[in-house]
């Protein structure tokens, strides 16, 4: 009987899919081509011109604590590599300003549980000042286990290893060259929204909106950046990757004018039954004018992989490590 029951269930959510997408393929105008039209050459900053792109995952989070200006200086000024696309996220504090930071909390990376004598001290709790005060290397643990930053405090505390503006990481990046950027906003509901504003008027008014994929976890994010900022450059959301996934395998023809993304940005195949790593993947997001960047791949063999089958950026905690294998 309960077999029967799971069947049940089972067959009901394909039909539920099978309507969905269907629903999602007529939206945006799609059709069952025979085969899969020819490539065109895609243009723009965020498609790959050779080889794979190097993206820096949290600023390379593998080589200094993430997502600090540390990292970032060192991703732009390293002598033996170089990168391209700089990935990292955003969140909003108590008194509105836009900071460079991962987690919900603050809790892994610095001392703020020590300080606040509490868990789960979330940055929209503090102002900026406070948060400041902490140190974002406390958790840094390098390759051999070392933990060179821990117990920092106070004025010990160096200037690049504050939590930092977003502004302030833009203009830092920006005195280096044209780089590309992926800035995942991590704030949901009202908070999220504030932050998307935020993040728009910016890089509008930094001249870099083209070099910039927006991103977001939250379908709420997503749907309010397709309904008040729609010329955003952004990567697809949650629920439009997994109708993307099925318009791929069931070979639709979509029409790229009406796809609200610009971009995907994904793991590859580290999940058993949707395998996005694929070059049939790749080539059919190109088909669409859709850039595929992979996130976090730090496997060797993985990223040669990918760059081989025509990944347009591989987004990796370890930059220095790519650079050598993409160009040896």
């Amino acid at each position: 009987m309960k077999f029967l029951l799971f069947l049940l269930v089972f067959v009901l959510c394909l039909i539920a899919l099978a309507v969905i997408l269907l629903v999602y393929a007529l939206a945006v105008g799609a059709r069952v081509p025979k085969r899969l039209r020819d490539i065109p050459q895609n243009e723009g900053r965020i498609f790959a011109k050779g080889r794979a792109q190097i993206g820096a995952h949290r600023a390379g989070a593998g080589i200094a604590p993430e997502n600090t200006p540390m990292a970032f200086d060192l991703c732009l000024n390293a002598k033996d590599f170089s990168v391209d696309e700089l990935e990292f996220d955003l969140h909003i504090t108590g008194d509105g300003k836009l900071i460079v930071l991962h987690d919900p909390s603050l809790d892994r990376t610095t001392d703020a549980v020590e300080k606040y004598g509490k868990t789960k001290v979330l940055p929209s709790d503090l102002t900026y000042e406070q948060i400041s005060q902490l140190n974002p290397g406390e958790g840094f643990v390098t390759d051999s286990g070392e933990t060179p930053y821990k117990g920092l405090r106070g004025g010990d505390i160096p200037e690049s290893l504050r939590i930092p503006l977003l502004e302030e990481i833009i203009d830092k990046i920006e005195a280096h060259g044209e780089y590309l950027y992926s800035i995942d906003i991590k704030d949901s509901g009202e908070a999220g929204k504030k932050a998307a504003d935020l993040l728009i008027e910016l890089i509008n008014a930094k001249g870099i909106a083209d070099r910039v994929i927006v991103a977001s976890f939250n379908n709420d994010i997503i749907r309010y950046l397709t309904r008040e900022h729609p010329d955003t450059q952004r990567s697809m959301g949650v629920f439009e990757g997994v109708l993307f996934y099925f318009a791929c395998a069931f070979n639709l023809k979509l029409n790229p004018a009406k796809l609200p993304f610009k971009a995907v940005q994904l793991p590859a195949n580290q999940f058993k039954i949707i395998r996005c790593g694929t070059e049939r993947f790749i080539r059919y997001c190109h088909s669409l004018g859709i850039a595929v960047q992979y996130w976090t791949i730090d496997d060797p063999a993985e990223i040669k992989r990918l760059s081989d089958i025509g990944a347009d950026c591989i987004i990796t905690n370890v930059p220095d490590k790519m650079y050598s294998l993409v160009n040896s």
